[in-house]
């Protein structure tokens, strides 16, 4: 009985857990990959796409300007109601002189008429639809350049956490090298012990390091889940999906070439998206003026009357234009005006602000790439020589010249700096897509 438990129990767990390693997947990804990905998968890529379909087909919408509304009926009816009896005799063509009867007018028997009919009404001349199909047309625009915006903040998203993700995996092999050095310090300092070269305190303090980067290695692993599952949801795909970077944070972006960029702002998609939904204001004003102006629209129809389910014994027809002028609609044409030259007017305090902030945002990226260039730089230096200040107290707490607390501090102080100069390359690629970002331009 035991070995049936155990048996079962082993079959459970081994069941788990082939559906745990099937829910991963490995993955390894270039950026160029990374990228491709999203603009497949994203949702929120996906989900402006689907607005610009909206929109286009709110703008097919404004075709009724032009083109005819077609309507075809089938209409039965029976009745006896005095007016509509002798209507549908003369509408089948089956009136008599005996219909004509006073008893018989006053008093039909039930008739049944069935009715097909087809209805033609084309649009001539309508001033303010023709404006309202431009600012949809504008509208329609301005949500294409903002799905192409959202392409492009969503790539800047992309190339961010893809180097996140490395930067992650770069700062769990320093803190790991760091913790593989620190427990050869702390074997140093056992055989050290041993012999009588330093004290227990030294000693406690070799443990407490390991025990610090033991507990940084773990911080570090987290970091660089967290990492791997942005990245995966990013991209569209499973947060379970496990994600192997192919490009190094030393692979330096090309070094400064946007801080002589003259290119045009004003055409940048966001922008741009400003300018048309400014321009959909100016036709929408230009449309609710154009109400006060009269409409011309013709109709036409014809149908067929019979006693008989679909019957075309007698038929006729009408065309005709209408003519019709809201002269005055109780001040509501006038209020509309007035609410779209203020929303005109806001649309255009919105892109000045917009643009204004923009060349704020432009010049302040440049900075701010020239900086963390700069950083680089530094960072390398202070990590070369934090590396060999290590090196060289390591050397001399072997030969019993060094204090134990020294050699520890030298050693948290070079994985610092090893962990800043990862960081500021990091850094580094930011800036440089954020200003790609804000150029809408591949500076690489």
């Amino acid at each position: 009985m035991r070995n049936i438990i155990y048996l079962l129990t082993f079959v459970l767990v081994m069941t788990n857990a082939s559906k745990v390693f099937a829910q991963q997947t490995e993955l390894k990804l270039s950026l160029k990959d990374a990228l491709q990905k999203a603009d497949e998968n994203n949702r929120q890529i996906n989900k402006a796409k689907e607005k610009g379909k909206a929109a286009k087909a709110e703008f097919r919408q404004t075709n009724s300007v032009f083109l005819p509304n077609l309507n075809l009926s089938h209409t039965a009816i029976t009745t006896n109601d005095p007016l509509a009896a002798f209507g549908f005799k003369l509408k089948q063509e089956i009136t008599t002189q005996a219909d004509f009867n006073p008893v018989l007018l006053n008093d039909p028997d039930r008739i049944e008429n069935y009715n097909t009919k087809i209805e033609v009404q084309q649009p001539i001349i309508n001033i303010d639809g023709l404006y309202g199909r431009k600012a949809a047309n504008a509208k329609m625009q301005a949500v294409d350049y903002t799905t192409e915006r959202t392409i492009n903040f969503t790539r800047f998203e992309v190339k961010k956490a893809y180097y996140q993700l490395e930067l992650a995996h770069e700062a769990v092999n320093v803190v790991g090298k760091s913790l593989e050095t620190a427990k050869s310090a702390l074997q140093l300092t056992k055989d050290n012990l041993e012999q009588g070269y330093v004290k227990e305190a030294d000693l406690l303090s070799a443990k407490v390091r390991v025990l610090e980067l033991n507990n940084q290695l773990a911080d570090a692993n987290n970091a660089q889940k967290q990492a791997g599952e942005f990245l995966a949801y990013i991209l569209g795909l499973d947060i379970q999906t496990v994600i192997e970077t192919t490009e190094k944070l030393d692979q330096k972006p090309s070094l400064l070439q946007a801080m002589e960029n003259k290119q045009d702002e004003g055409m940048r998609s966001d922008i741009m998206a400003y300018k048309k939904s400014l321009e959909a204001r100016e036709n929408m004003l230009k449309s609710e003026k154009m109400r006060f102006l009269p409409r011309l629209n013709a109709f036409g129809a014809y149908e067929w009357n019979d006693s008989q389910f679909l019957g075309t014994s007698a038929n006729n027809y009408m065309v005709g234009a209408s003519l019709s002028w809201d002269i005055f609609k109780g001040y509501k044409n006038v209020g509309k005006v007035q609410k779209a030259r203020a929303e005109l007017k806001i649309s255009e305090l919105d892109l000045a602000d917009y643009q204004s902030k923009s060349s704020m945002e432009i010049q302040a990226a440049k900075r701010n790439l020239k900086v963390a260039f700069d950083r680089i730089e530094m960072n390398k230096l202070a990590k070369d020589q934090a590396e060999e200040a290590f090196r060289i107290r390591t050397n001399r707490y072997k030969q019993g010249l060094e204090k134990t607390i020294d050699v520890l501090q030298s050693e948290s102080m070079a994985m610092m700096k090893n962990l800043d100069y990862i960081n500021s390359l990091y850094q580094y690629h930011v800036a440089v897509f954020y200003l790609e970002l804000l150029l809408e331009k591949e500076l690489q």
